[in-house]
């Protein structure tokens, strides 16, 4: 074999190589530019538009997230006091005692429910309410406001987005559909009160259909 019909046997193989290997990575290169960034980017609180005399307080709180590793056995859990609160019928503070808490949900799953479950002592006395408010609109998302007289959890109907339960000591919103890195300003209104010790648990589970 001539040593010009060498080198061109080798640059014929080293073109094939090339053309093999374009195949073979390609699929595996495209998988990779397609592959989801880790993480959510930073959800900035804002005042949502609650009737509350206290929203500037959300701006103050830090921003906890919400994963698929808070379940309903293994919550995320948030501990505090409500002092004396009273609110008229018209949902006009009298005396107020109001929290905020800021959440965003991070899942790997492009959409997801959300539960926050507000309780306090399970006896009658106590009414207190739970809103949810979307963080980029500032806008009610939904919530759950019964009279908490009843020993029997009660939904608040389809008018309430279906997701409203409410009994003595408890409020609850259950598997509300939410987005992959939304985020959400949960209020904790005691509505009228002489003051309880609460517990607000907060995971991702199962999206929970409308009555």
């Amino acid at each position: 074999m001539s040593k010009q019909r060498s080198i061109r046997t080798l640059s014929v193989i080293a073109s094939a190589a090339l053309i093999v290997g374009a195949f073979t990575a390609g699929p595996a290169d495209a998988k990779k530019k397609k592959k989801k960034p880790a993480g959510c980017a930073t959800f900035a609180p804002i005042e949502p538009n609650s009737p509350s005399g206290e929203t500037a307080e959300v701006l103050e709180q830090p921003v906890v997230k919400v994963t698929d590793e808070h379940t309903e056995e293994a919550p995320l859990v948030f501990e505090y006091e409500h002092g004396p609160a009273l609110w008229s019928i018209t949902q006009d503070p009298i005396q107020e005692d109001t929290v905020f808490f800021n959440i965003q949900v991070d899942s790997a799953n492009p959409e997801t429910g959300l539960y926050v479950f507000q309780e306090w002592a399970k006896q009658p006395g106590s009414d207190m309410d739970l809103y949810v408010w979307d963080g980029a609109t500032g806008e009610e998302a939904t919530h759950s406001g019964s009279s908490n007289v009843t020993p029997v959890p009660i939904s608040e109907g389809s008018n309430i987005h279906g997701q409203g339960t409410g009994a003595w000591g408890l409020e609850s919103v259950s598997g509300f559909p939410v987005l992959d890195c939304a985020g959400f300003t949960v209020e904790s209104r005691a509505f009228s009160t002489a003051g309880e010790s609460m517990t607000m648990s907060i995971w991702l589970g199962e999206q929970v259909a409308p009555e």
